[in-house]
């Protein structure tokens, strides 16, 4: 079973006994942490991932007013739900309140089970919201041949794997010789064989118990998928076994009988080219740490080279510390 990390909570509040009694509302259903003036509520934004903060309008230095409208004109901070549980009840507050970017205005004294139902809520619509602009994103992005998502997608969630820390796998997949077949057989019937292999990794990620991994389609013939450590080599193999055994029914019976293409170079000599494979370079970030997507990338580019000088559908994982 897959266990949902808990959300974390910035509660800043001047006063000891306020602190208290919302990390006892709070502990158990959240990771809480405390600011108790303007300048800690900065520093613990900058050290912790923080999912939404809970504000009293009057703390020492910059007033929770002010710290609102401040998370709000950030980029980096903006999208982080702030609700203000103040003891000042007024309608010139709560305006300010909502004014300034806050989601909700609660006033003390309140009722522990009214703001844990009001936190849950916001935390809920939260995440819906993110979720309706990530999807949005990956619309725009897509690949207009197989609608996967597109390079800007792609190094945004490699970053995030990379940020967090996880336990993954980036695959780089490469159809080998698939030039050759465009040459042959015309880009109509190449844009079909993209999309079979689009549908290919889906498939395997499918039967891995993987079907909400990542899949991204970079151009041309070029897929990345981020899967768990884990699983990397048998969604791989089970790649390569549908590929080889699937590409045969883009070729004429002739080609397969021989097992290859004929081809004419501009000089007007023969070439035989192989019938089309897949190789996949990858490197497992469980063993190797990183800091870019960019250096991911490029490892999984080496690693993809080195696969394409085997015969066959295969995959390299570089798994070096």
């Amino acid at each position: 079973m897959v266990l949902t990390e808990k959300k974390r909570i910035l509660v800043a509040d001047a006063e000891i006994l306020n602190l208290a009694t919302l990390i006892g509302t709070l502990k158990d259903d959240y990771h809480v942490v405390v600011a108790k003036d303007s300048v800690e509520v900065f520093k613990q934004l900058k050290k912790n991932r923080i999912d939404m903060v809970l504000l009293d309008t009057k703390l020492p230095g910059i007033d929770g007013f002010e710290i609102c409208r401040q998370l709000k004109a950030d980029k980096q901070t903006q999208e982080i739900p702030v609700i203000f549980i103040t003891a000042q009840n007024s309608f010139t507050g709560e305006e300010k309140g909502f004014e300034v970017g806050a989601v909700d205005y609660i006033v003390k004294p309140f009722n522990a089970p009214t703001v844990t139902v009001r936190i849950k809520n916001q935390l809920k619509l939260s995440a819906a919201i993110q979720e309706l602009k990530r999807l949005n994103q990956l619309a725009l992005d897509a690949n207009p041949n197989t609608s996967l998502p597109g390079n800007n997608s792609l190094l945004n969630e490699i970053q995030r794997v990379v940020t967090n820390k996880e336990d993954v796998c980036v695959v780089y997949a490469d159809l080998d010789y698939f030039k050759s077949y465009n040459d042959t057989y015309g880009f109509a019937r190449g844009d079909d064989v993209i999309i079979f292999t689009a549908n290919v990794i889906k498939v395997a990620l499918r039967v891995a118990g993987c079907a909400d991994s990542f899949l991204g389609h970079i151009g041309g013939d070029d897929f990345v998928f981020v899967v768990p450590t884990e699983k990397c080599t048998v969604i791989a193999e089970e790649i390569s076994r549908r590929i080889d055994l699937g590409i045969v029914e883009f070729y004429s019976a002739e080609d397969i009988e021989r097992g290859y293409v004929v081809a004419i170079n501009r000089e007007g000599e023969e070439r035989h080219h192989p019938l089309v494979s897949l190789s996949m370079g990858a490197v497992d970030l469980s063993q190797r740490k990183k800091t870019t997507a960019l250096e991911v990338i490029d490892i999984c580019t080496e690693m993809k080279k080195t696969a394409k000088k085997q015969q066959g559908s295969n995959v390299l994982i570089c798994k070096r510390h």
